[in-house]
């Protein structure tokens, strides 16, 4: 056995025959809320790090999609490829999925479990608020939206969002029943 490994045993001996001691009320109260606040986060607090994740994931996915014309980086136009195969509307709808999509499969991994599921309970008003502020940033900064095609847009962000959350929920259980249990 090593000194180390020895030290340790040690310690862990003395902590084990130690008296017992009570917290105090104040740091019993301090440690219980702050457990109770992780483990039920407030949808308020969840949207606002969704809000900020999906920020910094639109500035990649608008690298490979425009959206209404808004760019960050001229890498690849995905939206070319896809007016040519599908067309206008159902272009429309798949920029909203790609979109939306990419970002709720990165916050599913990103956030907690506890905030992931409140996400997932209250995906549509979640969604819905994420799906219309990327409208008005893109309105903000000069985006020409038609009616139709945006009211297209603003469903299929819906859906990807909806999807892209449950297929990140979904692959992230896998990943951890794979890594606990090595199944």
């Amino acid at each position: 056995m090593r000194i180390e490994d020895k030290r340790l045993s040690k310690e862990f001996e003395e902590f084990l025959q130690a008296k017992e001691m009570s917290p105090t009320v104040a740091s019993y109260e301090t440690i219980f809320s702050v457990v109770h606040r992780d483990l039920n986060p407030t949808s308020r607090s969840v949207f606002l790090k969704m809000l900020a994740i999906h920020s910094v994931v639109s500035f990649f996915t608008l690298s490979f999609c425009s959206q209404f014309g808004i760019r960050t980086l001229p890498i690849f136009d995905l939206m070319f490829s896809m007016m040519s195969l599908a067309g206008e509307r159902y272009c429309m709808a798949f920029c909203g999925i790609f979109y939306v999509g990419v970002s709720a499969v990165t916050l599913s991994f990103l956030l907690t479990p506890e905030e992931v599921q409140v996400i997932r309970k209250t995906k549509l008003l979640q969604l819905t608020l994420l799906s219309g502020i990327s409208l008005g940033v893109f309105l903000g900064f000069g985006a020409t939206v038609v009616l139709w095609p945006g009211i297209i847009w603003f469903l299929g962000s819906i859906l990807g969002g909806s999807l892209g959350i449950e297929l990140g929920w979904f692959l992230r259980s896998k990943l951890r029943k794979n890594l606990i249990f090595g199944i």
